[in-house]
């Protein structure tokens, strides 16, 4: 059985046609890079050995939030490892399936901070309206195999995905960072270095996850970090995200 959401053999390398320039140009090195070459293999070999890998669409949170319209950005760490689930957006699922227990915390969180209104039924959990805003919704690992969660961790992936959350950091125009739980907060020491000037928000909680969110001494519920991202963008004469 094939699914939708499924990388196929003729999908691969994906084209870099639709991507900002920015964006371009630092895959086009990663992909002539030792690891990237390595990691372009890896994948083929599985490819070609029957291996179920998602999303079909690796680079979709960098073609629908270009490197020149990024305001917030949320990390997750690889795409989920269910037939139909992942869609190239970090803790975004398409729109026909079952909301996940982080995404589901999300929204109970954005519910409680702003006030909006809760998801309409037990589906509707596609992020893409965030990434349209300017939030890019990056995983630090971009492909899974079918059934097998961070099974394509140390693969090279974070190489890549760290030159793009250092090429935000190092940006002269302000981001929020969103680092839930120690994966993403991982991260943060290369971001705050290039941070001096404050210019950037970065925010700190929990994972999501229902095992984590309300576990001290940052828990992911009553962060308020929705409200705090909007708040910080008003006073910068910016749009606030519509969550």
């Amino acid at each position: 059985m094939t699914f939708a959401n499924q990388l196929r053999l003729d999908d691969w390398p994906p084209t870099e046609g639709d991507l900002s320039p920015t964006w371009a140009q630092l895959l086009a090195d990663f992909w002539q890079s030792h690891v990237g070459q390595s990691l372009s293999e890896k994948l083929l070999a599985s490819l070609k050995a029957g291996k179920v890998v998602y999303p079909r669409t690796p680079y979709k949170a960098l073609a629908l939030t270009p490197f020149e319209n990024v305001r917030v950005v949320i990390l997750g760490q690889d795409p989920y490892h269910g037939p139909c689930q992942a869609e190239g957006l970090a803790f975004s699922v398409g729109d026909s399936q079952k909301i996940p227990p982080s995404l589901r915390n999300i929204l109970k969180e954005i519910q409680r901070d702003t006030g909006g209104l809760p998801p309409l039924s037990a589906n509707g959990g596609s992020l893409v309206r965030w990434a349209e805003q300017g939030v890019l919704l990056l995983n630090t690992v971009l492909t899974v195999e079918d059934g097998l969660p961070a099974g394509h961790s140390k693969w090279g992936w974070e190489v890549l995905t760290d030159k793009i959350i250092q090429a935000l950091a190092k940006d002269s125009k302000p981001h929020a960072f969103l680092l839930w739980g120690g994966h993403a907060q991982n991260k943060a020491v290369g971001i705050e270095a290039c941070n001096q000037d404050g210019r950037h928000l970065i925010l700190k909680a929990n994972h999501p996850s229902p095992l984590s969110a309300l576990r001290p001494p940052l828990p992911f519920m009553g962060c308020g970090h929705f409200g705090q991202v909007n708040q910080w963008l008003v006073a910068q004469n910016k749009k606030p995200i519509v969550w």
